[in-house]
């Protein structure tokens, strides 16, 4: 993306010692800037859902009073240390993961989902991967990173010109990953529809990859992709109550997806069956990584606003904000209203301590 970034810090109450996640984003274009107030907008929606990363607060200036000649985003929410994608690299030596444990991480992530479903009109997160679930210190599933997500949904049909079909296919590239792509969104001359039901795919990829520890479509091939070519190993008996699932997941055409509803209420008989809460944390997370909480040094993304499907890079400076918890708990009354009089102070310790923790990432 041209001039635009995002960076990700760790910041502190300094009054209370309560940590937060502060992502920082800069744009200098009036579309980018649209891009990032609907990331807010949706994230004080959905926010409160117990699998959802929770907003704080926001605030921004405009690129004349920022000395970086672009337009300020502050996005302030609950900090979560552990990454699931961390975990899973973590256990890869040592065997599989337990059958409940991929029920509850999965069920936790479908929950998610389902609140974002719900909404009227539906919110489509668009960007579903193991990458973009957290691990809260409770040690349950958290989703984050919703600078993908949209209301729109698209209907081709015959009468699309192939302008209209290019327009749309480049938007979807543009916030989309490549492996977890539907069908529907590679091939635009399908004309199936293009809706929430591309969740329910890439939700497919997540299982099967918690599963059998690798992506079903791992090269990302728009043939395999298309025609939905992808195999359950054939010795499976440890994860075989999920096969069922996994297939309904990934039909090729989007009609034929199970809902969120109900692949959430599928999970909730094979929890049930397993005498299982599919709720309740995940100790093994917890386990693997000696409890999120006493981690002095969390290893914080750095991901550009732009969705790149490069691999993030890290930062492992502790940022001191010097928020107060008065400025977290407010009543929102709109975006730029948000932390009013407070905003300069924000910047200022972002600009004196930028030259020690910022690591840009751009395209």
């Amino acid at each position: 993306m041209q001039g635009g970034f995002a960076f990700v810090y760790e910041a502190q109450d300094l009054g209370s010692g309560k940590e937060y996640a502060l992502k920082r984003l800069l744009s200098n274009e009036e579309e980018k800037n649209k891009a990032i107030i609907q990331e807010v907008c949706f994230m004080k929606k959905l926010s409160g859902h117990p699998n959802i990363v929770q907003f704080c607060s926001a605030a921004s200036i405009g690129k004349e009073e920022s000395d970086t000649g672009q337009g300020e985003f502050l996005l302030l929410t609950e900090l979560c240390k552990g990454q699931l994608v961390e975990f899973l690299k973590k256990v890869e030596p040592k065997g599989p993961i337990s059958c409940d444990t991929v029920l509850k991480i999965f069920y936790q992530t479908c929950r998610a989902v389902q609140h974002m479903h719900k909404q009227k009109p539906p919110i489509t997160h668009r960007d579903l991967k193991v990458e973009n679930l957290l691990i809260s210190n409770q040690g349950t599933i958290k989703l984050c990173d919703f600078g993908s997500a949209t209301t729109v949904a698209y209907y081709p049909d015959y009468s699309w010109s192939a302008q209209k079909r290019a327009l749309v296919e480049e938007e979807i590239t543009r916030n989309t990953t490549p492996m977890y792509r539907a069908p529907e969104m590679i091939d635009l001359y399908s004309n199936f529809p293009i809706s929430e039901k591309q969740d329910i795919w890439a939700l497919g990829c997540i299982l099967y990859l918690l599963c059998f520890r690798q992506h079903p479509f791992e090269d990302g091939a728009k043939l395999r992709i298309v025609n939905g070519k992808y195999t359950i190993p054939q010795n499976d008996t440890r994860y075989s109550v999920f096969h069922d699932l996994i297939s309904s997941a990934l039909k090729v055409n989007p009609e034929e997806r199970l809902s969120i509803t109900e692949l959430v209420n599928q999970l909730q008989e094979i929890a049930a069956a397993r005498n299982v809460n599919p709720k309740s944390p995940i100790t093994e997370l917890l386990e693997q990584n000696g409890g999120y909480g006493n981690n002095a040094q969390p290893r914080m993304s750095v991901t550009s606003v732009s969705q790149s499907s490069k691999p993030a890079g890290q930062l492992n400076n502790m940022y001191n904000a010097g928020l107060t918890v008065a400025e977290c708990d407010q009543t929102y009354g709109g975006f730029f209203d948000i932390l009013r009089g407070g905003t300069e102070r924000f910047f200022t310790n972002i600009k004196d301590t930028s030259s020690k923790v910022i690591q840009s990432v751009a395209k």
